[in-house]
């Protein structure tokens, strides 16, 4: 029995020794002495996590490495904030990227897969509250798009359908209903009419549209809106 246990443990110390030989950890240091780079490395390629980190000593990357292949990437700013990420997920190439504000709040973070964005892309205010979503297929804006009143309330809500507006509805900062468009062409341009509602939710005017220039605006008197909303 004791000399099963011995071959076993001097097999394990085999394996082991092994591996030590084939991974190694290198390290990259600025002149003030503060770390820059740690690579990991396998059977000669890098293998693992690899860092990089600004001269003040703050995370600036990582890096995902399988054999020498990159399938991994987060960038971040000196105060942690994520700037960029990319994932390698077999012909898939997703990233994630982040703007900010010069003060440095978050502006903007959207995600492409291949190059193109896709999926929700958002904006922010300044103090963090949602300013706009738009949802995006093959790099063209499709589906719903939202804009938000800094108090919260949606300033606009619009349809897109490959890359083109074909509804929209603007709304006062109120809650209320402002403007609906419906008559976009096929490059996208207003033309054609809009309807105009007053903050109590009554049509005030009827908008004329050429090649996304108001021509004309005409006022509705109380007494024929009913024939014009038989159209709504």
């Amino acid at each position: 029995m004791q000399s099963f246990i011995k071959r076993v443990l001097f097999s394990v110390m085999l394996v082991l020794s092994s591996v030590a030989a084939h991974s190694l950890e290198t390290e990259k240091y600025y002149d003030n002495g503060v770390l820059q780079f740690k690579y990991s490395y396998r059977n000669g390629k890098l293998h693992g996590i690899t860092e990089e980190r600004y001269e003040t000593g703050e995370l600036k990357a990582e890096f995902e490495y399988r054999a020498g292949n990159l399938v991994a990437k987060r960038e971040f700013h000196r105060n942690g904030d994520l700037k960029y990420a990319l994932k390698l997920e077999g012909t898939k190439k997703l990233e994630t990227r982040r703007k900010y504000y010069p003060t440095g709040e978050l502006f903007r973070e959207w995600t492409l897969v291949n190059g193109k964005t896709e999926g929700l892309e958002i904006d922010y205010y300044r103090s963090g509250q949602k300013k706009a979503e738009r949802q995006y297929e093959n790099g063209k804006r499709h589906g719903s798009a939202k804009g938000f009143h800094i108090n919260g309330k949606v300033q606009g809500d619009w349809i897109f359908e490959r890359g083109e507006p074909v509804f929209a509805t603007l709304f006062y900062s109120t809650g209320g209903k402002w403007l609906v468009h419906k008559d976009f062409d096929s490059k996208g341009r207003l033309n054609g009419s809009s309807k105009e509602y007053d903050k109590e939710g009554n049509l005030m005017a009827i908008r004329y549209y050429v090649k996304n220039e108001m021509v004309k605006r005409r006022r509705i008197n109380p007494w024929l809106r009913w024939w014009f909303l038989l159209w709504d």
